[in-house]
């Protein structure tokens, strides 16, 4: 995750989803900005806005490994 930013993504290719998680409780401006960005790279892609715990259980389950709910 870079630091200058406000939140991280992963991309799931197969079900052409992107993860996204938002690391501030500042969420002045941070929709529009992602929002933004989403639009023009993955316009073709579904977006999922979760928690901290649902990104990281995305990000174990797109890299292969077996995770326990």
């Amino acid at each position: 995750m870079n630091l200058s930013t406000n939140w991280e993504f992963h991309k799931q290719d197969k079900e052409r989803i992107i993860w996204v998680h938002i690391c501030t409780e500042d969420l002045t401006g941070i929709a529009i900005s992602i929002n933004k960005w989403w639009k023009t790279r993955y316009p073709n892609y579904k977006i999922r806005i979760v928690n901290k715990i649902e990104f990281e259980r995305a990000k174990k389950i797109i890299k292969g490994k077996d995770i326990s709910i």
